[in-house]
């Protein structure tokens, strides 16, 4: 996983000596340094000392702090990575994020590409977390990311809230969430060439489509041709994108479910889309849950987000099933819809089990 660490809103990578102004922006704050296990920089020179010795922790152990930016205008947002806990043997998560930043879920996106960097790059064999017991959210983002907790343990000359995560536990986890994707009755892939047939039949459909997209059109074998270009570039950029739904039973493409960046931001939607023959059989509610499944566990995703027409209510109540929460209204494609979104924490704890695929009604 090559420098820099790409997340759907962050992007990652090594502390120079350079950024000594970043690290003094960081550890300045008060609401920081108030949960942190040392004194903040006294001044930019002595910021460039701890940005100097973060470079070099980096080069001699191939891990460190990390400069943390929003992709898309490189705004810094904070400091996360990697370092050893108490300068001892083991290696701990470690996250400080400027006060602007905190509540949009950046902490847990940032500690989870942390935690895939330790386990899948870095080979090791187990990551720790620790937090003062009254600093809540952080011990939040540490339950989010899957870590167990060990009680409570003395690092740094004070006492911490301690959990962990072995590299077992992450892969096993990961790997049942990567696609294909096996439910009960549907398999989930990545789309062939021979798909596009089929999947013309499920977008000419006017009933299909007339939720979907801003036209509310039933989509010719063109245009639908024409799409597949910036899907193709979804899956390079973000490594997701849309599953081919197919039925195990017979080999029957039912549609398409999936991730995708949500349009006009950098949030993450679950979309799905199904032929009438799947209508009323709970192919929805089966093919939502493992795509979240994926997103969560798979990807590591801090949040995932669902977008629909208020009429749809056959959508709704899948949503409704899956234990997203409603966060009003938002103008998109052309239309008022209905926005709901689910955490990686909230999905951990209700579990995909919660979603019977049996369970009809969309």
């Amino acid at each position: 996983m090559p420098f820099p660490l790409l997340t759907p809103r962050l992007s990652i990578r090594p502390l120079t000596g350079a950024d000594r102004a970043d690290i003094f922006a960081v550890f300045a704050a008060p609401e920081v340094m108030r949960f942190w296990n040392s004194a903040p920089p006294r001044d930019l020179v002595e910021a460039g000392e701890w940005a100097t010795y973060l470079e070099d922790m980096q080069h001699r152990l191939g891990y460190a702090q990390w400069r943390v930016a929003e992709r898309a205008t490189d705004r810094l947002v904070g400091i996360a990575g990697l370092q050893p806990l108490d300068d001892g043997p083991e290696v701990e998560v470690t996250y400080a994020l400027l006060p602007a930043a905190w509540g949009r879920g950046y902490a847990t996106e940032a500690a989870a590409a942390a935690l895939r960097f330790a386990f899948e790059e870095a080979g090791l064999p187990c990551v720790v977390g620790i937090a003062k017991p009254g600093n809540t959210a952080s011990l939040d983002v540490l339950r989010k990311l899957g870590m167990r907790p060990l009680g409570e343990a003395e690092h740094w000359g004070a006492r911490w809230e301690k959990l962990a995560l072995t590299a077992a536990e992450w892969s096993e986890e990961r790997v049942a969430a990567r696609p294909p994707l096996h439910t009960e009755r549907l398999l989930l892939r990545r789309f062939v060439p021979d798909d596009l047939g089929p999947l013309a039949d499920v977008f000419g459909d006017p009933m299909v489509m007339r939720f979907v997209g801003e036209r509310r059109d039933p989509l010719d074998a063109e245009l639908l041709a024409a799409s597949q270009g910036p899907v193709r570039a979804q899956w390079d950029e973000y490594g997701f994108g849309p599953l081919a739904v197919v039925e195990r039973g017979s080999g029957r493409l039912a549609g398409e479910a999936g991730l995708q960046v949500l349009a006009g931001g950098s949030d993450v939607e679950l979309t799905c889309t199904l032929a009438r023959f799947a209508w009323g059989r709970g192919y929805a509610s089966e093919a939502a849950a493992a795509v979240l499944d994926w997103g969560f566990f798979g990807l590591v995703l801090a949040r995932v987000m669902a977008l629909a027409d208020p009429a749809n209510g056959a959508s709704l109540r899948v949503l409704d099933k899956l234990g997203m929460r409603s966060l009003g209204t938002r103008w998109c494609n052309g239309a008022e819809h209905r926005v709901v979104a689910l955490t990686l924490g909230e999905w951990r704890r209700r579990g995909s089990a919660a979603v019977r695929p049996d369970l009809p009604g969309e």
